[in-house]
């Protein structure tokens, strides 16, 4: 799993680092629901988490679009191998 957040958007490193921490929580939280579906569908996939807010997200509001996210990965993989 790797995660960007864009240097044109958050000049400042501090700010980039605080997001990416919110994200890899927000990811290693939903990590072993995840993992259970990979492992049971026999799949293998490399993540990569692109911010594209313009501005500096709550935890909450991260980890919900987290959640989101991997529901529609895991949706778009089953239906995929059905």
């Amino acid at each position: 799993m790797a995660v960007s957040v864009p240097k044109r958007l958050f000049k400042r490193a501090v700010d980039r680092n605080l997001l990416k921490r919110r994200i890899r929580e927000a990811y290693r939280l939903q990590k072993p629901v995840f993992l259970e579906f990979l492992n049971a569908s026999g799949l293998s996939l490399q993540v990569v988490i692109q911010f594209r807010g313009r501005e500096i997200e709550s935890y909450q509001t991260i980890e919900k679009k987290m959640r989101v996210a991997l529901d529609r990965l895991k949706a778009a993989y089953a239906q995929e191998t059905t």
